[in-house]
């Protein structure tokens, strides 16, 4: 009677644990290091104390943090586009919490309305970025891998026009300043914080929060 009572109560024991860490109101985020020294740490501390989370930030290689947040080492992870939606294991919190504006840079003092008045044009992008496939049909189209192979291009002449994110442009125009925004916004790519399947009980009150704080600022 005794060893069929203490049985139990493991068994309760280890039920309730099982319970109180998936309700578990705390949240470790593995962050790139792409984002050291950016707003973003900053703008979650504020998303998850709305929504009465504790959060902790650890910061990792790139493509670290993706894999300990698909693994569940960690319960989130800082902001990605969208195609993290394949790994079953990450949960997308469905409010962006940025949004990128591409824009047609050029050397010149034309301006277009988009893409469609630019087919007869040489365009340079950023090789494995998706804004890039919105050009992918022109027949005149470079990738490279740097923005800087891409800054030269323009400024040599090599290329009449590079697509790139607007926070490119800010950082380019430091070293090429004659390098100006030709165009208005001609692609918005939509950065959203993930969390581990385990955590998707805070799924809902994440978003409420997000959308909260998209409120306080401009962003559509």
């Amino acid at each position: 009677m005794k060893t069929w009572f203490l049985r139990l109560l493991c068994i309760l024991l280890l039920f309730a644990n099982s319970v109180s860490a998936n309700t578990d109101n705390s949240v470790k985020v593995a962050m790139g290091d792409i984002y050291k020294g950016s707003t973003l740490e900053r703008d979650l501390k504020i998303i998850y104390k709305a929504a009465d989370i504790d959060v902790e930030f650890i910061y990792l290689p790139n493509e670290r943090a993706i894999q300990t947040a698909a693994s569940g080492q960690y319960d989130a992870l800082d902001l990605r586009i969208d195609t993290l939606d394949e790994e079953e294991t990450l949960i997308r919190i469905d409010v962006p919490i940025v949004v990128i504006d591409v824009y047609l840079l050029s050397i010149n003092d034309d301006f277009y309305k988009g893409l469609d008045d630019v087919k007869d044009k040489t365009l340079v992008s950023i090789l494995g970025t998706r804004y890039s496939d919105i050009a992918k049909v022109y027949k005149k189209r470079h990738l490279v891998k740097s923005e800087k192979q891409a800054a030269l291009m323009l400024t040599t002449g090599r290329a009449d026009l590079w697509l790139a994110p607007h926070r490119t442009y800010l950082k380019a125009k430091e070293e090429f300043p004659n390098i100006k925004i030709a165009s208005p916004s001609v692609y918005k790519q939509y950065l959203y914080h993930y969390v581990h399947v385990s955590k998707s009980h805070l799924v809902e009150p994440l978003e409420m929060s997000v959308k909260a704080f998209n409120q306080t600022r401009s962003i559509n």
